[in-house]
């Protein structure tokens, strides 16, 4: 058989295994490229409960880190701004997909109830939360 009517074969297997490997549970930030020491892995799991059954990443930041990593969450994935509303710090969720995989994540980032009303004070806040929540279907 010839080259010429191979080819529109071998483009559709390629097509196919865009995505490589399935999705898995694990250090999504990390596996994306260079994570802060700062933004510490604390663990994953399947959320079976949520629709599309989400894989959950989850992470810390200590206070006095949380301007670096809000930083770093903007300008790597295009986190919101995190703002105040009535007793927590905040970031609307903010979706990218991965143009390696193909996969979809969605981000987050937030305190719990703290009286700090101003940036400037949240190295007062113990720790910041990060929530990657990673899609192996679209969401």
């Amino acid at each position: 058989m010839h080259a010429t009517k191979l080819l529109p074969w071998l483009l559709l297997l390629g097509a196919g295994g865009a995505q490589g490997a399935p999705l898995a549970c694990g250090d999504f930030l990390s596996r994306q490229g260079q994570k802060p020491a700062y933004i510490v892995y604390q663990g994953c799991r399947q959320n079976r409960e949520r629709q599309d059954q989400p894989f959950e990443a989850r992470y810390q930041v200590d206070g006095k880190h949380a301007r670096q990593a809000e930083a770093y969450l903007r300008r790597t994935y295009g986190l919101p701004r995190l703002q105040r509303y009535c007793c927590v710090w905040d970031s609307t969720p903010h979706s990218w997909r991965d143009r390696r995989t193909g996969y979809g994540y969605v981000l987050g980032m937030a305190t719990g109830e703290t009286p700090v009303r101003t940036r400037d004070a949240w190295p007062q806040i113990g720790r910041f939360f990060v929530q990657v929540d990673g899609y192996a279907q679209d969401p």
